[in-house]
């Protein structure tokens, strides 16, 4: 702010060295009494009348002396006032008179003051004592005389000393100085609120000068000035005879002993950010002229609690000798001084310039979790005292103000944060008007130093053991506010490095083996990283690994070891464990099997374990070392699985990697081409013949061998031949010689491939001994007679297996119907009779005797009777009907022979067969005739039967059906013992329903039979 100081002087406007100085308005009397209605508009009462002055341009002038007072009317007109109340108008805008009647005639005006809306009060007294005050609203301000609002106190004693204001709605109050007690009279309108009253331990000096800061609510602030300095209270309305005592010093530090004689602080025109701008007048350090300027306050209630000299009258070397008086401020923006002369006697202040900030960072910056101190000033071109103060919206950080003079100390306390953070606030100057109010943004950046708080981490102290689990760690947020995004995991120089993986995982891989009986201790790390890339303290975690790990792998990957065939080899493992000859380390045993799939143990290799028992390995076995031999002729292989295992430290068994380890043995194939084939012939009996067979190599299994076996008669014809494996066996038959014979044996050697290897022959001479003669039985049992032809058959002489075969066959006949050819010879003959008749050839037998000669005398008869028979040459046909009539339950049945040759025959025998029938007895007929049937178990038989040529007979019975069955009848036919009649043919009886007959049963059954013949004979079907 820029001062702008107007100096009053009895000439008129001219320019001084200065230009912050003018030369002011002319009083030409002593300044009384002072009031500023607005800016530049100012009335003064002094010795020689009164003026108004506006813009420094004097528009009234009332001449009378001495003047006390004046008054400005909402009209404009302007009056002064003299001691006696007696009243001089401008231009005689108000009437002339006194403002008070009725008073003794001593009392004199001692103070006139108006509030800004025109209410006024007057403070009237006498010699030595006495006291009236008058008080008149706007509207009654011409009218006189005043209304009383103190008549006429003897005891008390008027003072000039007077201060007025108005508080919202345009109430007035008016404080009046007095010399009681009490020490002052507070008036709201035209009432007393309180006595107040000033502790002597406060203060003994008079007041000599009050003024009332208007605040929000009813009552006013009091400001009290004298030679001790300044006071200040907040004003209560208190009853009559309680006497207020509100007033505090207030702290004019640093300007030494201040003699206030003026004081007038305005709030009006302040703000929120900034109220009370004023001046108080007076002298100090012994009269030493002094201007107070008031520091603006947060409120009206708090104005006027800090003053300090003001810059722009201190030291400035004003025209000035004698001191200030009397002060009169008004809308925050425009001051009147006056001082006790007819000299330079009336200077104007203005408040003309806003404050100014002095530089801000921009941005502040401040670290996370710490503390800083900002001075935030400002300054004023008036040199006005500026109020600095913050304004923090809702924000992370933490501002604490400590105001002063021209600015203020900010602690700002800066929370943990995740990232770097902007927060922002706002600074506010005020020289105590709204109107110059400043305001400025704070940007305050928060760095991101201290990272997040350290990680939780499970596990944190981890056990595992050497070769074994993998351990996962879970990191995952701390306490603090702010979520990592990440973790860092870090290793120490020579441990295993862990595995990192997403979402704050990461994964200890135990080392394979640590050898150390007391394990191994790691110590890992992991911080948190925040979304402004800084990283947590450490959270630390430990793995402690136990020996010793899994033993090793016991040999090589696909390790072979190669046997010579017919030696041996030492098997031990290559390697045990990898801590092998570490102190404390568990006894490593190894356990050896047949690798999966394998069925067993080649032949030929043969296994012994360390302490030379045989194994075979079908089940684990532990050993440090096998001894494996193979036999001369052994080829190929064999494939173990090997493991190592030892007893773990923490109880259990750890078993390594398994091993697959091959041993070969090396054969040598021989030179198959040089073999020879070994041949040993052994017989058994007359005929088997087993050729041994072998051969001159010493490993023959090696090779597929065969032989080709032949045998052959003396004159190279082959005899039989066959493919057998070497070594191995030919069995053959000698053929069934007659006589002793000798047979050749030829083998040939070689091995199957392609080409096949041909390799050594064998060739020997054996006789088979001569077989004895013998005969078996005929093959074709017997002659066939047929009528016409007689009896004839084709028959084959058997020479069993073992008989010798090269013999000479002959027939001779010894019996029975003579045959047509005497002399036969051969192995197969056919026999044929003379006789041609079906009855005397059937029945009959033929005797004949069989000689074979093998020659030497070796030979054999046998004798064999061979029956004739006939082909069936009667066709036998039944026929049945059920018996009706009274007797019921009867079956007539029909059976006709028929002979199918040319040739009679006589004799013959007739066979019925019933099943589920009973004969009824005497009614079997032949032609009509009876016949003597004889009972058979499950039938009946008729002897004496004939048949002629082409002809037949007809023989019928009667049956009775047995309850619950099915009938079935059958009729055989015999010539001589011998069966001649065909295949059957009948029907079954049918049903008639007859309950059991009486004795005429039998003759109604034969009725049924003669009735059936009829129909018969007259066409009826033949079954």
């Amino acid at each position: 702010m820029r001062a702008g100081i107007v100096i009053c002087l009895c000439v008129g406007l001219s320019t001084v060295a200065s230009a912050e100085w003018k030369v002011g308005l002319t009083v030409t009397g002593e300044p009384y009494d002072v009031k500023a209605w607005r800016p530049g508009t100012v009335a003064i009462a002094h010795s020689t009348g009164a003026e108004l002055h506006i813009d420094e341009v004097p528009v009234a002038q009332v001449p009378f002396s001495p003047g006390v007072g004046s008054l400005l009317l909402s009209s404009g007109c302007f009056a002064g006032v003299g001691p006696d109340g007696t009243v001089f108008g401008q231009d005689a805008c108000l009437p002339g008179g006194p403002l008070f009647a009725d008073a003794p005639g001593e009392y004199r005006i001692r103070r006139l003051m108006q509030t800004a809306s025109g209410t006024s009060y007057v403070v009237i007294g006498g010699e030595p004592t006495g006291l009236q005050v008058l008080s008149a609203t706007p509207s009654g301000t011409p009218m006189f005389p005043w209304r009383r609002v103190v008549r006429d106190s003897a005891f008390e004693r008027s003072t000039a000393v007077m201060g007025v204001t108005e508080t919202a709605g345009n109430v007035p109050h008016a404080l009046i100085v007095i010399i009681g007690p009490p020490n002052m009279y507070w008036f709201r309108d035209d009432k007393i609120e309180a006595q107040v009253s000033v502790p002597a331990s406060l203060t003994t000096r008079l007041a000599q000068t009050v003024d009332l800061i208007p605040t929000s609510g009813p009552h006013p602030i009091a400001l009290m000035g004298n030679a001790d300095g300044l006071f200040r209270g907040q004003l209560q309305p208190s009853p009559m005879g309680t006497h207020l005592t509100p007033f505090v010093k207030v702290p004019l530090d640093g300007m030494g002993a201040v003699d206030i004689k003026s004081v007038d602080v305005n709030t009006e025109k302040g703000s929120g950010k900034g109220t009370g701008f004023g001046l108080a007048v007076g002298s100090r350090n012994g009269g030493e002229p002094v201007v107070l300027g008031a520091v603006p306050a947060a409120s009206a209630a708090e104005a006027g609690t800090q003053w300090r000299v003001h810059p722009a009258f201190d030291n400035a070397s004003l025209p000035v000798t004698d001191p200030f008086d009397q002060v009169s401020c008004v809308d925050s923006t425009f001051c009147v001084i006056t001082l006790k002369n007819q000299g330079q006697n009336v200077f104007y202040y203005f408040n003309a310039a806003a404050p100014q900030f002095a530089a801000i960072p921009d941005p502040v910056t401040i670290n996370e979790g710490t503390l800083r101190t900002l001075d935030i000033s400002a300054s004023d071109p008036d040199f006005d005292a500026v109020r600095v103060s913050v304004e923090t919206p809702p924000s992370l950080l933490s501002v604490d103000a400590t105001p002063r003079v021209d600015g203020v100390t900010l602690s700002l306390s800066a929370p943990e944060v995740c990232e770097p953070t902007t927060a922002q606030f706002f600074v506010n100057a005020s020289d105590g008007l709204a109107a110059h109010d400043q305001r400025s943004t704070v940007t305050v950046r928060i760095e991101n130093t201290e990272g997040p708080k350290p990680p939780v981490v499970s596990p944190l102290n981890a056990i595992t053991s050497a070769g074994g689990a993998p351990i996962e760690f879970t990191a995952s947020p701390g306490t603090g506010p702010c979520a990592p995004v990440d973790y860092t995991w870090s290793d120490e120089p020579g441990q295993p490095p862990l595995q990192k993986g997403p979402l704050g995982r990461a994964t200890f891989e135990p080392p394979a083996f640590v050898c150390s009986s007391t394990g191994a201790r790691y110590t890992y790390s992991v911080k948190a990283l925040d979304k402004g890339r800084q990283l947590s303290l450490p959270t630390t975690m430990t793995v402690d690994v136990r020996p010793w790990g899994k033993p090793s792998a016991p040999f090589v990957p696909d390790a072979v070891r190669r046997l010579p065939a017919g030696g041996s080899l030492e098997l031990r493992p290559e390697s045990l464990h990898p801590c092998d000859g570490t102190q404390g380390l568990p006894v490593v045993e190894t356990v050896w099997r047949l690798a999966d799939g394998t069925p067993g143990l080649p032949s030929g290799l043969t296994v012994k374990n360390a302490s030379g028992g045989a194994v075979d390995l079908s089940s684990p076995v532990s050993s440090p070392l096998l001894q494996v031999s193979s036999t001369a002729c052994t080829g190929g292989g064999v494939t173990l699985s090997v493991r190592n295992r030892m007893a773990a430290s923490g109880g259990g068994i750890l078993e390594g990697p398994e091993s697959l380890v091959r041993v070969e043995v090396d054969f040598v194939p021989e030179d198959v081409s040089s073999a020879k084939l070994d041949m040993l012939l052994h017989t058994e009996g007359e005929k088997d013949v087993q050729a041994r067979l072998g051969t001159s190599l010493r490993c023959p299994g090696a090779h597929s061998l065969k032989a080709r076996m032949f045998l052959e008669s003396s004159d190279g014809t082959l005899l039989a031949s066959d493919v057998v494996s070497v070594p191995g066996a030919w069995a053959f038959e000698f053929p069934a010689v007659c006589s002793d014979t000798p047979f050749t044996v030829r083998g040939e050697l070689f091995a199957e491939g392609s080409p096949p290897i041909e390799a050594g022959r064998a060739r020997q001479t054996l006789t088979a001994a001569a077989r004895p003669v013998a005969l078996g039985e005929l093959d074709g049992e017997a002659l066939v007679a047929r009528c016409g032809a007689g009896a004839s058959a084709t028959l084959t002489q058997v020479i069993p297996p073992e008989a010798c075969t090269d013999v000479k066959v002959s027939w001779e006949q010894e019996g029975g119907p003579a045959l047509a050819h005497v002399e036969l010879a051969g192995r197969q003959v056919t026999l044929e009779t003379r006789e041609t008749g079906l009855q005397e050839l059937v029945g009959e037998s033929v005797a004949v005797r069989v000689t074979a000669d093998g020659g030497g005398g070796n030979r054999a008869v046998r004798r064999h009777s061979v029956p004739i028979i006939a082909e069936p040459f009667v066709d036998v046909a039944h026929s049945s009907e059920a018996v009706s009539g009274q007797e019921t339950g009867l079956v007539g049945v029909v059976v006709e022979l028929s002979n199918t040759t040319a040739c009679a025959v006589t004799g013959l025998r007739f066979v019925e067969s019933l099943e589920g029938l009973d004969l009824v007895p005497g009614s079997v007929k032949l032609a009509g005739q009876s016949m003597v049937a004889q009972p058979l178990e499950g039938g009946f038989q008729v002897e004496g039967l004939s048949l002629p040529a082409h002809g037949g007979s007809t023989l019928t019975y009667v049956a009775r059906p047995r309850l619950l069955s099915s009938p079935r009848f059958s009729g055989e036919v015999f010539l001589n013992g011998v069966p001649v009649a065909g295949p059957a043919r009948g029907e079954t009886p049918s049903s008639c329903g007859c309950s059991q007959g009486s004795s005429g049963a039998a003759l109604m059954g034969l009725l049924a039979v003669a009735r059936l013949l009829r129909r018969r004979r007259g066409g009826g079907a033949r079954a």
